[in-house]
């Protein structure tokens, strides 16, 4: 029996309901493979053609004759858009940077640095006048020893405030975020793809209303003896409408605009919370962690500014320290002598800073508290910013999802022509 002997003994209804199941299935099928390849392959698997480059189509994942993922493809542009969205929108440096209680910081750093200031008390005089610091009483060194413990405090305090003034002078926030996402380059695709996941359900699950309709109008029109050209045109367009249908009720919000349709809410807007636990989870224990911002402080881009605010502020402390008996000091060292060895003293201070900020990560975390301030703010963000914030991910491939509407829409035609 040929095909067209197959058309003629079957009935209407059946004709309808087989083109409604295959539009299901097509319509699932399509937008499952569409929405798998976004985020897969993680890396270009085939072989790369230096043509497909230079033609720009490497910005869509087309690098030669094989693929990668369209978001791995693109992890650069989307840290971009983590880095302005923590540094700018959610967590400003000077805020989070304030958050810290100096007092309570210098509290903490305290002992370690007084314990640094007796090994520099002993190696910078061990340095300088071996022979003078080895002649002392016990009891002069011990007392010299507690008159520069006596100082440390006021110091530490003072470098955290001065830090806390002009915090970008000192720390490179946006520095940090690049270099850890750097580090681990999957970090953010993983982030998006996670935070994506609820939204893409909701996408796929729509094509199966958006296939059966686009397959039932499909079949009627067919029974109905119409042109092949008309039904592949009305179900092409159908099922390019239908997915821009999808994509519009996914950012669908009622005080967006004027239309209201009942309660409805998009899927975007009900996920909110979810995507703002997973943002910040992300946020808080792998990029902006208190070790991270340690190192990005102790050896980022302006650390020699934290390095001169430590010179500047130990080397001043020496000054008023010892500014009864300067003037004999400079005599009996000389003048020199005297700088190298409130420069060396500095120096080893500014060396040690990381190690004990390092021991007070715990209660630099939570003074910060950043993964409980970023959800916060992602949650309460309005539903208008929520979508600016969060949609740039979505909006460089949403033109897409037309286009996979009109192809299998355009598919599904021609199986009807078959049935």
């Amino acid at each position: 029996m040929d095909l067209l002997a197959y058309h003629l003994v079957l009935p209407a209804w059946a004709t309808i309901l087989l083109a409604g199941l295959a539009g299901l299935l097509l319509a699932w099928g399509f937008q499952a493979a569409a929405l798998w390849l976004m985020f897969n392959p993680q890396e270009f698997k085939g072989i790369r053609i230096p043509l497909f480059r230079k033609l720009g189509l490497h910005q869509l994942g087309l690098e030669g004759l094989g693929w990668q993922g369209l978001v791995p493809h693109q992890r650069k542009i989307m840290a971009e858009i983590a880095v302005r969205l923590m540094t700018h929108k959610l967590l400003p440096l000077d805020e989070m940077i304030r958050r810290i209680p100096a007092q309570g910081l210098s509290d903490r750093l305290t002992p370690p640095m007084q314990e640094t200031a007796d090994h520099v008390l002993r190696e910078v005089m061990l340095r300088h006048k071996p022979t003078l610091w080895e002649s002392l009483p016990s009891f002069i060194q011990s007392a010299v020893s507690t008159r520069v413990r006596a100082i440390v405090p006021g110091v530490s305090r003072q470098i955290i405030l001065d830090l806390q003034k002009k915090p970008a002078y000192y720390l490179s926030l946006k520095t940090l975020v690049v270099d850890v996402i750097s580090f681990k380059p999957m970090l953010i695709v993983d982030l998006f793809k996670k935070a994506g996941r609820d939204p893409m359900n909701y996408l796929k699950r729509f094509s199966l209303y958006s296939g059966l309709i686009a397959g039932l109008i499909g079949g009627v029109l067919y029974v109905e003896h119409l042109k092949w050209y008309w039904v592949f045109s009305v179900v092409g367009i159908l099922g390019l409408l239908l997915n821009k249908l999808a994509l519009e009720s996914l950012f669908f919000h009622p005080n967006h605009g004027r239309i209201r349709i009942g309660k409805f809410t998009g899927f975007f807007f009900r996920a909110q919370n979810h995507i703002a636990e997973l943002f910040a989870a992300t946020a808080a224990r792998d990029i902006l962690t208190s070790e991270n911002i340690v190192l990005a402080l102790c050896r980022g881009p302006n650390s020699k500014n934290l390095s001169s605010l430590i010179d500047y502020h130990v080397q001043r402390a020496i000054d008023l320290e010892s500014s009864g008996i300067k003037p004999l000091l400079v005599t009996f060292l000389g003048a020199e002598e005297w700088r190298l060895l409130k420069r060396d003293a500095a120096s080893i201070f500014a060396n040690k800073l990381e190690s004990h900020l390092m021991a007070a990560r715990v209660y630099l975390g939570d003074s910060l508290r950043i993964e409980e301030v970023i959800h916060e703010r992602l949650v309460n963000l309005p539903p208008l910013e929520f979508e600016r914030a969060l949609r740039p991910v979505f909006s460089r491939y949403e033109w897409m999802l037309p286009l996979i509407g009109a192809s299998w829409g355009s598919l599904l035609a021609g199986l009807i022509h078959f049935l």
